[in-house]
């Protein structure tokens, strides 16, 4: 995906499908209304928008925080500084995940600092977490203490978060190029862990989105969901052999659902055939850091009736 359309990866969420996103939607038939019924981190809904393949895009989630998060970071309303939220330690995830009120600022923490970003786990173990904080604090800061406060200077005039990362990289090279400085050159080799900032820029792209009129936001339960008999319908519910990682997620139910489904076109991402299913598409092995011998081939289903 190229760097002007990384913003339709949506929020850094588990599942994600930004690397499949674009193969999904050129399988998908065009029309009228499209309804992304487990919506997660809003790629798929994102994409849609933007096709020009459908007058409304419908992009549902019953994690409401998780919703209210996507609509304010595309509508810019309420405004965040992700300036603020560019180094956060262990205590400070684990006092938003375990003491803070649910909102959509907990949730932001919680899926740019959790790993896999699962909202759960901290991203860093114990050994290594203010190692990978360092140059972060140094870049945004210049609090460390260290000759790494250098970062400050050197960025200041850089007002959002990608124009930093990308002169710290700028940075790093010239540092290369300084023989005589081998000492410091080791330390960047280690502490080369601004990964994070990567999160935080994904969601700085989706400020900078002018409002996309036709996607329309919903927190419902998949079974509340208003279906037309002509809507697309696209579902990327808990996998098989996966559920047990979804609390109270029930696959019977949802094959129950989508027989009763009255649209004509449904859609499944799946690794594994379902009843009363067929194989529209398959999208080949996501990419990732799983062993190769464990990755499967991911499916775009068609449900027959």
């Amino acid at each position: 995906m190229k760097v002007k359309d990384k913003w339709k990866r949506g929020l850094p969420y588990v599942g994600n499908k930004g690397q499949k996103v674009e193969q999904i939607m050129e399988s998908l038939p065009n029309g009228k209304r499209f309804v992304d019924v487990f919506g997660g981190g809003g790629c798929v809904s994102l994409t849609a928008a933007s096709s020009g393949k459908y007058e409304e895009v419908i992009y549902n989630d019953r994690r409401k925080t998780v919703v209210e998060l996507l609509r304010a970071l595309v509508n810019d309303e309420p405004h965040f500084n992700l300036m603020d939220y560019v180094a956060l330690t262990r205590e400070q995830f684990f006092d938003w995940r375990d003491n803070q009120p649910d909102s959509i600022e907990r949730t932001l923490v919680l899926i740019a600092y959790s790993f896999s970003n699962n909202q759960s786990t901290y991203l860093w173990n114990k050994k290594n977490e203010e190692e990978k904080l360092l140059l972060t604090r140094a870049l945004f800061y210049g609090n460390t203490g260290t000759e790494f406060d250098q970062l400050y200077s050197y960025s200041l005039n850089a007002n959002t978060i990608s124009e930093k990362y990308r002169l710290f990289h700028k940075w790093r090279r010239e540092q290369m190029n300084i023989s005589s400085r081998y000492d410091l050159l080791q330390q960047l080799q280690q502490l080369e862990q601004l990964e994070r900032l990567q999160q935080l820029q994904q969601l700085e792209r989706l400020q900078q989105l002018e409002q996309l009129q036709q996607l329309e936001y919903s927190t419902l339960d998949y079974h509340d969901i208003i279906i037309r008999p002509d809507d697309i319908v696209y579902c990327d519910p808990p996998y098989v052999n996966t559920s047990e990682d979804y609390g109270g997620w029930d696959p019977d139910a949802f094959y129950a659902w989508l027989d009763a489904c009255p649209a004509k076109q449904i859609y499944i991402s799946e690794y594994t055939k379902l009843p009363h299913t067929e194989v529209a598409f398959n999208l080949g092995k996501k990419t990732n850091f799983s062993a190769a011998g464990n990755r499967r081939d991911e499916l775009l289903l068609r449900v027959v009736h």
